[in-house]
This record gives C-alpha cells, sequence and structure tokens, in this order.
C-alpha cells in the first residue's frame, strides 16, 4: 500500500513541476427551441439565440478557445405530398424575418446546416450524429464567432429557395460544446 502512496505522489508533482497542469475543459449549452412551422406560403419564424442568458457561458465567456462539437436536433415533419430538403440559416445579428426572401437579402446570413430530406408527409427525427454531418464548415466558424463575440444571433429552418414546402419542427435544441481554457 505504501508502494502505491508514493507512486502517486510522485505523479502528482510530476504533473504540477512539469507545467502539466491541467488547463481546459468543456462546457455544454442547450437551447431549447420552440416548436414551429415553416411554409414557402405562410412564412418562416426565427429563433434569436442569447448565448448571454446561459450560466456556463456566462461564466467561460472570456475563456473560450473552440466550439469541439454542436447539433441542432429535433422531429421534422413534412406536412406537404413532396419532398422537402431542409436546411438551417443564421443571421450573424438578431432578426425577425417572416418570410424566406427577407431571410435571403439579410447581409449577414450564413447557411450553417443542411439540407437533408425529408421524404412526403413523412417525420424525421435528427441525432446527434445526424447533424453533425449537416454542419458546413462555414456553419461552425460562423457559430464560434457568434460565441467569442456578442453572444447574439437568429437561427432560421427553411425549404429550398422558389420551392413549394411545408414542414414543422417539434422538440428542436440547438447544443454547443465549448472547448475552455483555465
Amino acid at each position: 500500500m505504501r508502494r502505491y502512496g508514493w507512486m502517486i505522489l510522485a505523479l502528482g508533482l510530476g504533473l504540477t513541476t512539469g507545467g502539466c497542469i491541467l488547463t481546459s475543459g468543456q462546457i455544454q449549452v442547450t437551447f431549447d427551441l420552440p416548436n414551429f412551422t415553416a411554409s414557402s406560403t405562410t412564412g418562416i419564424d426565427g429563433t434569436t439565440i442569447d448565448l448571454n442568458s446561459e450560466k456556463e457561458y456566462k461564466d467561460n465567456k472570456d475563456k473560450l478557445k473552440d466550439l469541439s462539437d454542436l447539433a441542432v436536433l429535433g422531429k421534422f415533419t413534412n406536412n406537404s405530398a413532396s419532398a422537402v430538403n431542409v436546411d438551417v440559416w443564421m443571421t450573424t445579428t438578431p432578426s425577425n424575418h417572416a418570410t424566406e426572401a427577407a431571410l435571403m437579402a439579410d447581409p449577414t446570413r450564413i447557411k450553417v446546416w443542411g439540407p437533408f430530406q425529408v421524404a412526403p408527409s413523412a417525420t424525421k427525427v435528427i441525432d446527434w450524429n445526424q447533424s453533425a454531418l449537416l454542419f458546413s464548415t462555414a456553419g461552425k466558424a460562423a457559430l464560434l464567432g457568434e460565441a467569442k463575440g456578442d453572444g447574439q444571433f437568429t437561427l432560421y429552418v427553411v425549404g429550398p429557395a422558389g420551392a413549394s414546402y411545408d414542414f414543422s419542427v417539434a422538440n428542436g435544441a440547438l447544443v454547443l460544446v465549448i472547448d475552455v481554457g483555465i
């Protein structure tokens, strides 16, 4: 037993004297998204995210280094008789666009995720693994920029430009896993 005590002490000293003190960690920030419908005929809804409203983010914002993982999760239901491709867009400033045309005219818009297809009159649940494959490099960079910046942006879920679509989203969430330094 004495031998193990000395080994633990030696390991502890080795980590602290060699400059190998734990200097980073991860926090997870989850935003529940409201249920909503997006339609090419009746309009779209955006959800404004304020990272500053989350304690974990607020407590660690000054130590933020990177986004190690992120996901948009939810149950997507196609309410039409035609297949639909779904995309997630972000405006880097809070906005309240009611139409896809207004969103596409916003110079701060960035496509962050998608597309994925939902069959006619079908429901598709997007989980963590599926969501990870849908993020674009530009989308990840934009979300990191917002996390390091003012932490306020708006997310929109839309169908393809110029096409007819009608779908609803339930039980949605935006989840960010943020690397922080100590």
